[in-house]
C-alpha cells in the first residue's frame, strides 16, 4: 500500500507526516520512547558489544584469525528486518550465520562432527573447551572462515523474513541440509548440539556471558547478576553511551501539556536507570510506568505458569501497551523507535488494543537511512524525523 506524506520543515532540514494520520497528533495524551537510538546513542556500546562478541567467540574461543566478521551494517540488516529487537538474539543470528557456513564447509569436506552428548557439556567452562576444541578440528582440516558480504548476509536474512532468531534457525538448517544432503531434521539436531547461547550466562551461554561482561564492566555486571566476570574485568561499554535526546527538548515536549514520557524497552532496567540518572534526564521521564526487560520476562513467566507460551518483546506491543496504561492514558499516544521492530510494535498495538498509536520513526542512530526510510515508508510509519530532537518543533506546527 502507498501512503501519502507531507514535509514539515524543522531545524535539521524536514520530517515527514502521513496526511491521513496528521488528525492523530491533536489527540496525542502522551508520549513514550525507545530507549536504545532514542534516548541514548548505544553505537559504542550495545552495538560494538554486538561485533566484539561475533569476533571474539570465533577468534578467540575457536581460534580462526578473521577481522571484521561483523559490522555496522550487518546489524542494521538484521534490525530492518523486524525480527531483531533483541541485542542478545541479533547476535546469536549473526554467530549462527557463520556456524552455518563453517558446518556446511566441514561436511562437504567429510569432516566428522564429533558431537558431545547433551548430559556432557554443563558449565562455563566445558562450553568454552568444546568450542575451542571444535576450532582447533575445523582448522585442522582445512575448514575456513571469512567475512560475510553485506549482500549474502541480506540473502539470508531476506530468505528468513521477519521471524527473528527462530526463522534464521530454520533457514540455517535448509542451508545445511541442501549443501550437504543430510536431512533437515539431522541439521537442526547439528545445530542445536553445537549452540554457543543454549541455557544462560550462569550456565553454558558463553555468547550472553561475554556480552553482558563486556557491555556491562566489571561492577555493573556484578550488582545486576550477582556472580563475578569470567571473561572481562575492565569498564564496560556502557560508559561509552551518551544522551541523544536534549535536555531543552524534553521540556519542551513537557511544555505541550504531556505527562512525563514513558519509556518501552527491551534493555535492562538496572543497567538503564544509571544511565538516565547520570544524565540528569530522570524528571522528564515515568521511570515507575516504564516497562524494561525485567517486567516483559517477569510477564512471560506469568503466562507459562498458566500454560501460554509467547515472546512478548517487540514487535509484541505488550512494553508499549502496559507503559501506556500505567501512565493512565485513555485513547492516543505516540511511540518514539528508531527501528523496523519498534514501527511494528506500534502497529501492532494499534491492531491489538482500544488505543490511537501514533508511530514515530528516528534516523539518527541508523547506518543506512536511505534503507531505514524505505522501510519506514513501507510500513506506513506516522512520523518519520531525523531525532527525537525534532519532536517539539513537529507537533507546534501541526498543532
Amino acid at each position: 500500500m502507498t501512503y501519502l506524506y507531507e514535509k514539515i520543515s524543522t531545524s535539521q532540514g524536514f520530517s515527514l507526516i502521513r496526511k491521513d494520520r496528521v488528525f492523530l497528533v491533536r489527540k496525542l495524551e502522551g508520549l513514550i520512547f525507545d530507549c536504545d537510538g532514542v534516548i541514548f546513542d548505544v553505537s559504542e556500546s550495545f552495538r560494538s558489544a554486538i561485533m566484539l562478541t561475533v569476533n571474539w567467540f570465533f577468534n578467540v574461543v575457536m581460534g580462526f584469525s578473521v577481522d571484521e566478521l561483523a559490522k555496522p551494517d550487518h546489524i542494521q540488516l538484521l534490525k530492518d528486518s523486524g525480527g531483531f529487537n533483541n541485542d542478545w538474539e541479533l547476535t546469536y543470528a549473526l554467530v549462527l550465520y557463520y556456524l552455518t557456513t563453517l558446518i556446511i564447509d566441514a561436511l562437504t569436506k567429510s569432516v566428522h562432527l564429533k558431537l558431545p552428548s547433551s548430559s556432557s557439556v554443563s558449565t562455563m567452562n566445558e562450553a568454552y573447551s568444546l568450542f575451542r576444541e571444535l576450532g582447533r578440528m575445523l582448522r585442522k582440516r582445512g575448514v575456513q572462515l571469512k567475512p560475510a558480504t553485506s549482500l549474502e548476509l541480506k540473502e539470508y536474512i531476506e530468505e528468513a523474513g521477519n521471524g527473528g532468531l527462530r526463522s534464521v534457525e530454520e533457514v540455517s538448517a535448509r542451508r545445511i541440509s541442501a549443501a550437504t544432503g543430510i536431512s533437515t531434521s539431522h541439521a537442526k539436531a547439528v545445530l542445536d548440539t553445537l549452540s554457543p547461547f543454549k541455557g544462560d550466562l550462569y550456565g553454558t551461554n558463553i555468547i550472553k556471558r561475554y556480552f553482558e561482561e563486556l557491555y556491562s564492566g566489571k561492577d555493573l555486571f556484578v550488582q545486576v547478576y550477582r556472580v563475578h566476570p569470567v571473561f572481562h574485568r575492565g569498564e564496560g561499554l556502557i560508559e561509552k553511551e551518551k544522551l541523544i535526546v536534549r535536555r531543552e527538548a524534553l521540556a519542551r515536549l513537557i511544555s505541550f501539556g504531556f505527562p512525563p514520557i514513558g519509556i518501552a524497552s527491551g534493555r535492562l532496567r538496572k543497567q538503564t536507570l544509571p544511565i538516565i540518572e547520570r544524565y540528569g534526564v530522570e524528571r522528564f521521564f515515568n521511570l515507575p510506568a516504564s516497562t524494561f526487560l525485567e517486567e516483559i520476562k517477569e510477564k512471560e513467566e506469568e503466562l507459562l505458569r498458566v500454560g501460554v507460551s509467547v515472546k512478548l518483546e517487540k514487535p509484541n506491543p505488550y512494553s508499549l501497551l502496559s507503559t501506556a496504561s500505567k501512565m493512565g492514558i485513555r485513547e492516543a499516544f505516540g511511540y518514539v523507535g528508531d527501528t523496523v521492530s519498534d514501527v511494528l510494535a506500534s502497529i501492532n498495538a494499534e491492531k491489538e488494543s482500544k488505543y490511537s498509536v501514533m508511530s514515530i520513526g528516528v534516523l539518527c542512530s541508523t547506518v543506512n537511512k536511505a534503507r531505514t526510510i524505505e522501510k519506514f515508508l513501507e510500513l506506513g510509519c506516522d512520523i518519520i524525523a531525523h531525532s527525537p530532537n525534532e519532536l517539539p518543533e513537529i507537533l507546534a506546527e501541526v498543532c
